[in-house]
Protein backbone atom coordinates (compact mmCIF):
# COMPACT_ATOMS: atom_id res chain seq x y z
CA UNK A 1 0.00 0.00 0.00
CA UNK A 2 1.29 3.43 -0.52
CA UNK A 3 1.71 6.44 1.86
CA UNK A 4 0.98 9.64 2.00
CA UNK A 5 2.14 12.81 2.53
CA UNK A 6 0.32 16.55 2.22
CA UNK A 7 2.46 19.99 1.42
CA UNK A 8 3.16 23.35 3.12
CA UNK A 9 4.94 26.23 3.46
CA UNK A 10 7.37 26.01 5.62
CA UNK A 11 8.18 29.42 6.40
CA UNK A 12 4.02 29.53 7.77
CA UNK A 13 4.01 27.98 11.20
CA UNK A 14 -0.15 27.57 10.68
CA UNK A 15 0.19 25.86 7.21
CA UNK A 16 2.61 23.41 8.69
CA UNK A 17 0.22 23.04 11.90
CA UNK A 18 -2.47 22.39 9.69
CA UNK A 19 -1.05 19.93 7.81
CA UNK A 20 0.31 18.04 10.82
CA UNK A 21 -3.52 17.96 12.57
CA UNK A 22 -4.70 17.10 9.40
CA UNK A 23 -2.51 13.67 8.88
CA UNK A 24 -2.61 12.74 12.53
CA UNK A 25 -6.57 13.14 12.29
CA UNK A 26 -6.24 10.62 9.48
CA UNK A 27 -4.14 8.03 11.28
CA UNK A 28 -0.83 8.93 9.61
CA UNK A 29 2.24 10.04 10.61
CA UNK A 30 3.36 13.40 10.08
CA UNK A 31 4.72 13.56 6.47
CA UNK A 32 5.38 16.76 4.85
CA UNK A 33 6.83 18.25 1.49
CA UNK A 34 8.04 21.44 2.60
CA UNK A 35 7.26 24.58 -0.23
CA UNK A 36 9.49 27.17 -0.39
CA UNK A 37 10.07 30.21 -2.39
CA UNK A 38 13.39 31.32 -2.63
CA UNK A 39 13.48 35.37 -1.62
CA UNK A 40 11.07 35.25 0.92
CA UNK A 41 12.42 32.43 2.69
CA UNK A 42 15.52 30.26 1.92
CA UNK A 43 17.69 33.43 0.46
CA UNK A 44 16.75 35.38 3.70
CA UNK A 45 19.38 34.66 6.44
CA UNK A 46 16.30 35.83 9.46
CA UNK A 47 13.82 33.79 7.50
CA UNK A 48 15.25 30.90 6.57
CA UNK A 49 16.26 30.94 10.92
CA UNK A 50 12.10 31.09 11.25
CA UNK A 51 11.04 28.54 8.71
CA UNK A 52 14.37 25.65 10.83
CA UNK A 53 12.38 26.96 13.96
CA UNK A 54 8.74 26.30 12.85
CA UNK A 55 9.67 22.99 12.35
CA UNK A 56 11.49 22.39 15.98
CA UNK A 57 7.86 23.46 17.25
CA UNK A 58 6.63 21.06 15.30
CA UNK A 59 8.55 18.19 16.83
CA UNK A 60 7.89 19.60 19.91
CA UNK A 61 4.38 19.14 19.08
CA UNK A 62 3.62 15.57 16.98
CA UNK A 63 7.41 14.16 17.34
CA UNK A 64 9.16 12.81 14.74
CA UNK A 65 8.97 14.30 11.16
CA UNK A 66 8.93 12.91 7.68
CA UNK A 67 10.47 15.77 5.57
CA UNK A 68 10.93 16.44 1.99
CA UNK A 69 12.43 19.97 0.72
CA UNK A 70 10.78 21.11 -2.70
CA UNK A 71 13.22 23.25 -4.72
CA UNK A 72 12.13 26.99 -4.99
CA UNK A 73 10.30 27.87 -8.49
CA UNK A 74 12.52 28.65 -11.22
CA UNK A 75 13.54 32.50 -11.53
CA UNK A 76 12.58 33.49 -15.28
CA UNK A 77 15.38 36.24 -15.70
CA UNK A 78 18.49 33.40 -14.79
CA UNK A 79 17.31 30.11 -16.04
CA UNK A 80 16.74 31.76 -19.87
CA UNK A 81 20.17 32.47 -19.32
CA UNK A 82 21.78 29.90 -17.54
CA UNK A 83 21.51 25.91 -18.64
CA UNK A 84 20.40 25.24 -14.94
CA UNK A 85 20.23 27.17 -11.68
CA UNK A 86 22.50 24.46 -9.78
CA UNK A 87 23.37 27.25 -7.03
CA UNK A 88 19.52 27.03 -5.89
CA UNK A 89 19.69 23.44 -5.77
CA UNK A 90 22.74 23.39 -4.24
CA UNK A 91 21.31 25.90 -1.42
CA UNK A 92 18.12 23.55 -0.90
CA UNK A 93 20.51 20.81 -0.37
CA UNK A 94 22.03 22.58 2.76
CA UNK A 95 18.65 23.66 3.95
CA UNK A 96 17.06 20.04 4.06
CA UNK A 97 20.46 19.09 5.84
CA UNK A 98 19.73 21.62 8.21
CA UNK A 99 15.65 20.56 8.57
CA UNK A 100 16.50 16.84 8.98
CA UNK A 101 15.15 16.48 5.59
CA UNK A 102 15.66 13.07 3.57
CA UNK A 103 14.36 13.95 0.20
CA UNK A 104 14.79 17.36 -2.34
CA UNK A 105 12.18 17.35 -5.39
CA UNK A 106 14.65 19.16 -8.13
CA UNK A 107 12.52 20.50 -11.52
CA UNK A 108 13.95 18.35 -15.05
CA UNK A 109 15.05 21.41 -17.45
CA UNK A 110 17.96 22.66 -19.56
CA UNK A 111 18.29 25.90 -21.98
CA UNK A 112 14.73 27.08 -20.81
CA UNK A 113 13.66 30.35 -23.20
CA UNK A 114 10.73 32.78 -22.59
CA UNK A 115 7.46 32.06 -24.97
CA UNK A 116 8.53 31.79 -28.89
CA UNK A 117 12.23 32.66 -28.58
CA UNK A 118 14.02 30.11 -30.23
CA UNK A 119 15.22 27.37 -28.65
CA UNK A 120 18.88 27.51 -26.81
CA UNK A 121 20.03 23.29 -26.90
CA UNK A 122 18.64 19.99 -27.99
CA UNK A 123 17.40 17.32 -26.45
CA UNK A 124 20.33 15.27 -26.04
CA UNK A 125 22.26 18.29 -25.68
CA UNK A 126 20.07 19.04 -22.49
CA UNK A 127 19.77 15.75 -21.68
CA UNK A 128 23.23 15.16 -21.10
CA UNK A 129 23.79 18.58 -19.42
CA UNK A 130 21.26 17.47 -16.74
CA UNK A 131 22.42 14.12 -16.17
CA UNK A 132 25.88 15.59 -15.47
CA UNK A 133 24.50 18.15 -12.66
CA UNK A 134 22.06 15.39 -11.47
CA UNK A 135 24.86 13.15 -10.92
CA UNK A 136 27.24 15.92 -9.68
CA UNK A 137 24.53 17.04 -6.92
CA UNK A 138 24.04 13.43 -5.86
CA UNK A 139 27.56 13.15 -4.90
CA UNK A 140 27.62 16.32 -3.21
CA UNK A 141 24.69 15.19 -0.87
CA UNK A 142 24.70 11.33 -0.96
CA UNK A 143 22.45 11.21 2.47
CA UNK A 144 19.78 12.74 0.74
CA UNK A 145 17.46 11.47 -1.96
CA UNK A 146 16.91 13.75 -4.93
CA UNK A 147 13.50 13.66 -6.67
CA UNK A 148 13.47 14.36 -10.29
CA UNK A 149 10.47 16.34 -11.42
CA UNK A 150 8.54 16.31 -14.85
CA UNK A 151 7.57 19.71 -15.65
CA UNK A 152 4.99 19.20 -18.41
CA UNK A 153 4.22 22.64 -19.99
CA UNK A 154 5.91 25.19 -17.57
CA UNK A 155 2.87 28.10 -17.80
CA UNK A 156 3.35 31.52 -16.06
CA UNK A 157 1.26 33.92 -15.05
CA UNK A 158 -1.44 35.26 -15.89
CA UNK A 159 -1.82 31.61 -17.18
CA UNK A 160 -3.08 33.31 -20.59
CA UNK A 161 -1.33 30.11 -22.84
CA UNK A 162 0.67 33.33 -23.88
CA UNK A 163 3.20 33.01 -20.88
CA UNK A 164 5.41 30.26 -20.59
CA UNK A 165 8.95 28.61 -20.59
CA UNK A 166 9.91 25.84 -23.15
CA UNK A 167 12.69 23.91 -23.54
CA UNK A 168 13.94 20.43 -24.31
CA UNK A 169 13.59 18.68 -21.20
CA UNK A 170 9.99 19.62 -20.82
CA UNK A 171 7.81 16.13 -20.66
CA UNK A 172 9.79 13.64 -19.12
CA UNK A 173 8.17 11.12 -21.08
CA UNK A 174 8.05 7.50 -20.14
CA UNK A 175 10.30 6.48 -22.47
CA UNK A 176 12.33 9.19 -21.01
CA UNK A 177 12.25 8.07 -17.69
CA UNK A 178 13.61 4.76 -18.71
CA UNK A 179 16.39 5.92 -20.32
CA UNK A 180 16.98 8.40 -17.26
CA UNK A 181 16.35 5.04 -14.86
CA UNK A 182 19.56 2.79 -16.98
CA UNK A 183 21.56 6.12 -16.35
CA UNK A 184 21.15 5.99 -12.45
CA UNK A 185 21.69 2.66 -12.89
CA UNK A 186 24.75 2.89 -14.97
CA UNK A 187 26.23 5.62 -13.07
CA UNK A 188 25.45 4.20 -9.67
CA UNK A 189 23.33 7.05 -8.07
CA UNK A 190 21.57 5.24 -5.46
CA UNK A 191 19.74 8.62 -4.31
CA UNK A 192 18.56 9.59 -7.23
CA UNK A 193 14.55 8.51 -8.54
CA UNK A 194 12.15 10.24 -10.84
CA UNK A 195 9.41 11.68 -9.53
CA UNK A 196 6.14 12.29 -11.02
CA UNK A 197 3.40 15.11 -11.18
CA UNK A 198 0.33 13.83 -12.19
CA UNK A 199 -1.34 17.03 -13.28
CA UNK A 200 2.30 17.99 -15.12
CA UNK A 201 1.60 14.72 -16.81
CA UNK A 202 -1.91 15.61 -17.84
CA UNK A 203 -0.51 18.76 -19.71
CA UNK A 204 2.13 16.77 -21.45
CA UNK A 205 -0.51 13.74 -22.33
CA UNK A 206 -2.76 16.52 -23.97
CA UNK A 207 0.31 18.41 -26.02
CA UNK A 208 1.42 14.89 -27.35
CA UNK A 209 -2.09 13.86 -28.49
CA UNK A 210 -2.60 17.08 -30.00
CA UNK A 211 0.23 17.34 -31.57
CA UNK A 212 -0.26 13.72 -33.13
CA UNK A 213 -4.08 14.77 -33.84
CA UNK A 214 -3.26 18.27 -35.60
CA UNK A 215 0.36 17.70 -37.14
CA UNK A 216 0.10 20.88 -39.23
CA UNK A 217 -1.44 23.13 -36.76
CA UNK A 218 1.04 22.64 -34.45
CA UNK A 219 4.14 21.76 -35.78
CA UNK A 220 5.99 25.40 -35.76
CA UNK A 221 3.86 26.04 -32.83
CA UNK A 222 6.57 27.02 -30.28
CA UNK A 223 4.49 25.32 -26.79
CA UNK A 224 4.94 22.21 -28.19
CA UNK A 225 8.01 22.33 -29.60
CA UNK A 226 9.37 19.52 -26.62
CA UNK A 227 7.00 17.02 -28.56
CA UNK A 228 9.80 15.95 -31.04
CA UNK A 229 8.61 13.58 -34.30
CA UNK A 230 10.75 10.63 -32.60
CA UNK A 231 8.40 10.82 -30.00
CA UNK A 232 5.23 10.79 -32.03
CA UNK A 233 7.21 7.30 -33.25
CA UNK A 234 6.34 6.01 -29.50
CA UNK A 235 3.03 5.48 -29.25
CA UNK A 236 -0.25 6.52 -30.44
CA UNK A 237 -1.92 7.81 -27.39
CA UNK A 238 -0.53 8.76 -24.22
CA UNK A 239 -2.70 9.29 -20.73
CA UNK A 240 -1.30 10.73 -17.61
CA UNK A 241 -1.23 7.39 -15.51
CA UNK A 242 1.60 6.17 -18.64
CA UNK A 243 3.99 8.15 -16.68
CA UNK A 244 3.46 6.11 -12.98
CA UNK A 245 4.53 2.68 -11.89
CA UNK A 246 5.24 1.27 -8.52
CA UNK A 247 9.07 1.79 -8.72
CA UNK A 248 8.98 5.55 -8.09
CA UNK A 249 9.44 6.43 -4.62
CA UNK A 250 7.25 9.19 -4.57
CA UNK A 251 4.63 11.23 -6.80
CA UNK A 252 2.83 14.19 -6.63
CA UNK A 253 -0.66 14.20 -6.79
CA UNK A 254 -4.02 16.01 -7.74
CA UNK A 255 -6.53 16.42 -10.40
CA UNK A 256 -6.24 17.94 -13.63
CA UNK A 257 -8.41 18.25 -17.03
CA UNK A 258 -7.36 15.58 -19.13
CA UNK A 259 -8.44 15.55 -23.29
CA UNK A 260 -9.08 11.92 -24.33
CA UNK A 261 -9.65 12.17 -27.92
CA UNK A 262 -7.82 15.10 -28.95
CA UNK A 263 -8.50 14.18 -32.75
CA UNK A 264 -12.09 14.97 -32.12
CA UNK A 265 -11.32 18.72 -31.09
CA UNK A 266 -10.38 21.38 -32.93
CA UNK A 267 -6.83 22.33 -33.68
CA UNK A 268 -6.67 25.15 -31.16
CA UNK A 269 -5.81 23.56 -28.17
CA UNK A 270 -7.42 25.01 -25.44
CA UNK A 271 -6.38 27.05 -22.08
CA UNK A 272 -7.37 24.79 -19.63
CA UNK A 273 -5.64 21.57 -21.73
CA UNK A 274 -2.53 23.81 -20.58
CA UNK A 275 -2.75 25.08 -16.97
CA UNK A 276 -5.47 23.17 -15.17
CA UNK A 277 -3.47 21.41 -12.40
CA UNK A 278 -3.51 21.33 -8.67
CA UNK A 279 -7.45 20.59 -8.28
CA UNK A 280 -8.64 18.47 -5.65
CA UNK A 281 -8.33 14.92 -6.11
CA UNK A 282 -12.19 13.95 -7.78
CA UNK A 283 -13.09 17.30 -8.78
CA UNK A 284 -11.20 17.10 -12.44
CA UNK A 285 -11.62 14.14 -14.46
CA UNK A 286 -8.67 11.31 -14.37
CA UNK A 287 -9.77 7.66 -13.80
CA UNK A 288 -8.65 7.73 -9.70
CA UNK A 289 -9.99 4.43 -9.87
CA UNK A 290 -7.23 3.13 -12.05
CA UNK A 291 -4.91 4.79 -10.67
CA UNK A 292 -3.71 1.31 -7.94
CA UNK A 293 -3.67 -0.73 -11.34
CA UNK A 294 -1.04 2.17 -12.58
CA UNK A 295 0.94 1.96 -9.77
CA UNK A 296 0.90 -1.90 -8.77
CA UNK A 297 -0.38 -4.11 -5.92
CA UNK A 298 3.01 -3.88 -4.61
CA UNK A 299 3.77 -0.57 -4.50
CA UNK A 300 4.54 1.36 -1.82
CA UNK A 301 4.51 4.77 -3.29
CA UNK A 302 4.67 7.79 -1.37
CA UNK A 303 1.96 10.15 -2.34
CA UNK A 304 2.05 14.18 -1.76
CA UNK A 305 -1.00 15.52 -2.33
CA UNK A 306 -0.10 18.90 -3.79
CA UNK A 307 -3.52 20.22 -3.92
CA UNK A 308 -4.74 24.29 -4.15
CA UNK A 309 -7.36 25.01 -1.50
CA UNK A 310 -11.02 25.14 -2.38
CA UNK A 311 -13.79 27.23 -2.35
CA UNK A 312 -12.99 29.44 1.01
CA UNK A 313 -10.45 28.25 1.88
CA UNK A 314 -6.72 29.73 2.16
CA UNK A 315 -3.38 27.91 2.31
CA UNK A 316 -3.45 28.06 6.21
CA UNK A 317 -6.89 26.41 6.17
CA UNK A 318 -6.27 23.70 2.84
CA UNK A 319 -9.41 21.29 3.33
CA UNK A 320 -9.27 19.94 -0.09
CA UNK A 321 -5.50 18.68 0.78
CA UNK A 322 -7.36 16.48 3.44
CA UNK A 323 -10.38 15.17 1.08
CA UNK A 324 -8.03 14.71 -1.65
CA UNK A 325 -6.00 12.54 0.92
CA UNK A 326 -9.24 10.51 2.24
CA UNK A 327 -10.42 10.41 -1.85
CA UNK A 328 -7.50 8.46 -3.06
CA UNK A 329 -7.09 6.49 0.02
CA UNK A 330 -10.66 5.12 -0.20
CA UNK A 331 -9.53 4.35 -3.93
CA UNK A 332 -6.81 2.01 -2.82
CA UNK A 333 -8.51 0.35 -0.18
CA UNK A 334 -11.35 -0.61 -2.69
CA UNK A 335 -8.76 -1.66 -4.90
Amino acid sequence: MPHYALKAAVMDAAQLADRAIALRAAGLPVVLELHTFGPRDLEDAAARRVCLENLDRLRQVHGPLDLTVHVPLQKVARVTEQDFDADQVEDALRFAAEAGAGRVVIHRYWGLVYGDAPQRANRPEATAGFNAEIARLARLAPDILLLVENVGHYSLLPRDGRSFLAGPLDHFFPWEIAEFRAFVTREGLANVAPFVDTAHATLSSNLFNWRRAHPAATKDDPRFSAVLEEDLERCERLHPFDFVDGEMPWLHVSDSLFYPDAAACPPEIPLDALVTEGLEVGTGNLPWDRFPDALGSTAVTGLVLEVEPGAGESHRDNRAQARSLQYLRSCFEAD
